[in-house]
């Protein structure tokens, strides 16, 4: 009964070997299939506007690679606000026009009045006045909502990168203020990208709205949706910021780097959440005064 007992035990544990010898064998062979990863300076083909954003969307790694580097970070800081700010002022232009072409605009609240009394709404849609996309060109309604997003977003990213360094600096991160605004910029062209692939998706939303004549409520409800479009695809420019800074952990030395990266998570999940609640109050704030 011991002997069989024994060699029941001897069996199993050759046969848990061999799974564990054939699952090491398959993550091998899968190593050995994937890609080299790619290393060196800037090419010049990742220089230009379309390798850039080819990086943001398919090999982000590669581009916190070449963010390391000195040379390629002066480069890199006016191409990544280049894609950046253009992005988003071609998603504030078209959304100016499709809130021309649905015959309305948002009408905003002072924060000051609405604070005073909260009975009245921050921002309601009303019904545009004779003239449609030129006369909001005209009386400047449409370059005040377009300066907004720009001006808004680029300001919220200034405002935050100092505490953004300072959260290096105090996670042990051994990173300049130039890698710090790169990452930083990588994060807003990153947002910027994902809000232009959203726009058609919207575009086609608000057109089904108005060719079929739905309610004015269900089209201020898209509009409001389009004025939220930014913050909701930037989750994918806030990743982008948070892989970039978290792959800075590597400088860490060894002993002490697990718990150094944990604290890092933290102070980056908290910068994450004053950039979100700085940037619409920054967006919000411009855009009210310009359209006065």
């Amino acid at each position: 009964m011991t002997t069989a007992t024994t060699s029941e035990n001897v069996s199993r544990y050759i046969d848990s070997l061999e799974r564990s010898r054939s699952a090491t064998q398959r993550i091998d062979d899968r190593e050995l299939d994937a890609p080299p990863r790619s290393t060196g300076p800037m090419t010049p083909r990742e220089a230009t506007l379309v390798g850039l954003v080819e990086l943001l969307l398919k090999d982000q790694q590669r581009l916190d690679d070449i963010a390391r580097e000195p040379a390629a970070q002066r480069e890199l800081i006016p191409r990544l606000l280049g894609v950046g700010v253009g992005g988003y002022a071609i998603f504030a232009a078209a959304l100016a026009i499709i809130f021309s072409c649905a015959r309305v605009w948002p009408s905003l609240t002072p924060l000051v009045h609405w604070l005073e009394n909260r009975n009245e709404t921050l921002l309601q849609f009303v019904p545009l006045k004779a003239g449609g996309p030129i006369a909001t060109l005209l009386d400047g309604s449409a370059l005040s909502l377009i300066a907004a997003f720009v001006f808004g977003l680029v300001g919220a990213i200034g405002v935050c990168l100092p505490s953004f360094y300072f959260y290096g600096l105090l996670s042990g991160v051994r990173a300049t203020m130039l890698q710090v605004t790169t990452i930083a910029l990588k994060g807003l062209a990153a947002g910027a990208v994902a809000v232009l692939g959203a726009l058609p998706i919207y575009l086609a939303l608000i057109l089904g709205l108005v060719i079929f004549n739905l309610p004015a409520r269900a089209v201020s409800a898209a509009g409001v949706l389009g004025l939220a479009l930014p913050f909701i695809t930037g989750a994918y420019g806030t990743l982008a910021l948070y892989r970039g800074f978290l792959s800075l952990a590597e400088t860490l030395p060894a002993h002490c780097r697990d718990q150094r990266t944990c604290f890092l998570q933290r102070l980056l999940l908290a910068w994450s959440a004053c950039y979100t609640a700085v940037t619409p109050v920054m967006i919000f704030t411009i855009w009210e005064r310009l359209s006065h």
